[in-house]
């Protein structure tokens, strides 16, 4: 792909960490994986096809008066049980007021980001979007595999399971549906949202109204016609389309303060389309935290410049 001229983040580079509007770190980890290998590669991929996209969202707001800081990757060593503290302790020293966007990554990357969240915003709620729940306490071999990467994010950041809502739900253990119940945790599932989606989406925006939200998105909530490349590919996904309306719906009443994107993995993708549905996920979310907060503008008869 040709991007000569163009810049990282749709040209919104600029600033510092400690000014920035939005803080970007990547966590290019995939230890954790235990079917396909391959999101390790993500955040650069999706660094470098991010001069692609212009800095305007699909309802035609200007992003151009957020500043992106990215940070580059942070290294979590071999293995996430021993490395996750030291890139929750990095992460969470960004200031709240940052819109903190975490590239994974396999899942398990979630563990440093929710446990930074948690001290960077008191009273935390989470929307995880995902085709699994993560929830096992032991799963394919160990306590820290993909299978586990919610229950061990619960584990370490002392997060209230009632505060996470799951959405996009369709591959589950006994054990994790159990759970799930015995934490009053909600679970809308793919079938739901397919079925009803507007009623599915605002069941969602009751739970987490008037609350700061942190989004986890695995790539592989997506039906893997819009996203082939990642780990674990499930039948019966959400449309990329689907997705973003899900994601506008279910916090239109919250604050949006991060987003994370996992399980992208470029060696398993096609013409890259699993990369720019994150790229496209990413930006819109944007969009919407900054359309709240009054920042993004409607686009003038002048235009913008380049990027």
């Amino acid at each position: 792909m040709n991007l000569d001229g163009l810049r990282p983040w749709g040209g919104l580079v600029g600033g510092s960490p400690d000014s920035a509007s939005v803080v970007v770190a990547g966590i290019a980890y995939d230890g954790s994986a235990v079917y396909r290998k391959g999101a390790a590669v993500a955040p650069q991929r999706i660094r470098s096809l991010s001069a692609a996209i212009p800095p305007v969202t699909e309802d035609g707001r200007l992003l151009t008066g957020l500043q992106v800081a990215d940070l580059g990757d942070l290294d979590a060593g071999t293995d996430i049980e021993t490395g996750w503290s030291k890139v929750a302790e990095q992460l969470s020293r960004i200031r709240p007021e940052a819109f903190l966007t975490v590239l994974g990554g396999d899942h398990c990357t979630v563990i440093s980001t929710l446990a930074a969240q948690v001290k960077r915003h008191p009273g935390l709620a989470v929307l995880w979007v995902d085709a699994h729940p993560d929830l096992c306490d032991f799963s394919r071999g160990g306590r820290w595999t993909c299978g586990c990467a919610l229950r061990r994010a619960l584990d370490v950041s002392g997060l209230d399971p009632a505060r996470v809502v799951i959405a996009g739900g369709r591959d589950y253990d006994p054990e994790e549906l159990e759970f799930i119940a015995a934490n009053g945790m909600l679970l809308v599932s793919a079938q739901e949202l397919a079925r009803e989606p507007v009623r599915a989406a605002e069941k969602i925006a009751n739970r987490l109204a008037s609350q700061k939200v942190h989004v986890s998105f695995d790539i592989d909530a997506l039906d893997p016609a819009f996203a082939p490349g990642t780990e674990i590919p499930s039948s019966g996904g959400l449309s990329t389309r689907q997705a973003l309306e899900l994601l506008a719906t279910a916090t239109a009443r919250a604050t949006l303060v991060g987003l994370d994107i996992v399980e992208v993995s470029p060696p398993f993708d096609n013409g890259d389309i699993t990369t720019f549905a994150a790229l496209k996920l990413i930006f819109e979310v944007w969009g919407m935290a900054w359309n709240r907060r009054g920042v993004a503008e409607p686009i003038s008869s002048e235009g913008h410049g380049k990027r």
